[in-house]
């Protein structure tokens, strides 16, 4: 579910700079750990050029975590664990630069920063990702999901928590902003208990009306 989520924003952020950018090429933003990029020493290619997605931390929403089970009373009462809440942290790195070091890098360089302000210019229109306001056919499809709410709020670092950010990814830092997208509840629809099956329902109600004029 997690996935699913990251790929809607992907594919709307997508749009978004397509939409403001038609000469930038088509797959601008792609789902990936910017750690295993090849411009900070790992193999992978595919995330050259692009504004990658990167899932850095999660945590749970302490807040919303001390609910009690959900009881569903039909014909035969129902109990499931109540949905998990959380706290994503989303990594927007705008992987522009280039790995050799060749002549283009600083326009390379430029382009990056140009579609890191995008980013931040498009979450600034929209922070709020819903099924009736972000449809998409994987979340549509998806029951457990209709429900779905993303919040991205702007996470700001300070320099020294920058610098263990991108030391734990490698030790090259990239044009980057952070986001903290809240909160996400997930639950699976798996039922825990179940009672009895209701038949009757007696009720035993007398009431006393005393009248005193």
């Amino acid at each position: 579910m997690i996935r699913t989520v990251l790929q809607l924003i992907v594919n709307q952020l997508t749009a978004c700079i397509l939409q403001v950018n038609e000469d930038i090429e088509p797959s601008p933003v792609v789902l990936g750990n910017i750690g295993l990029s090849n411009a900070l020493g790992g193999g992978e290619t595919y995330m050259q050029d692009k504004i990658v997605l990167s899932l850095v931390n999660m945590i749970e929403e302490v807040t919303l975590k001390n609910s009690s089970p959900v009881r569903n009373f039909n014909f035969q009462p129902e109990i499931s664990n109540p949905p998990v809440y959380l706290n994503l942290f989303l990594l927007f790195t705008a992987n522009f630069s280039s790995p050799q070091g060749g002549g283009g890098s600083q326009m390379l360089y430029n382009n990056g920063i140009s579609l890191i302000s995008t980013v931040i210019e498009f979450f600034q229109s929209q922070n709020t990702f819903t099924v009736q306001n972000s449809p998409d056919p994987e979340i549509i499809q998806n029951p457990s999901l209709q429900d779905i709410k993303i919040v991205m709020d702007l996470y700001p670092l300070t320099f020294e928590q920058v610098n263990h950010l991108w030391g734990s990814l490698g030790g090259k830092q990239m044009p980057f902003v952070l986001y903290k997208a809240r909160v996400l509840p997930l639950k699976k629809d798996r039922i825990i208990g179940r009672g009895g099956v209701v038949k009757d329902v007696n009720s035993n109600l007398s009431t006393t009306l005393n009248v005193s004029v």
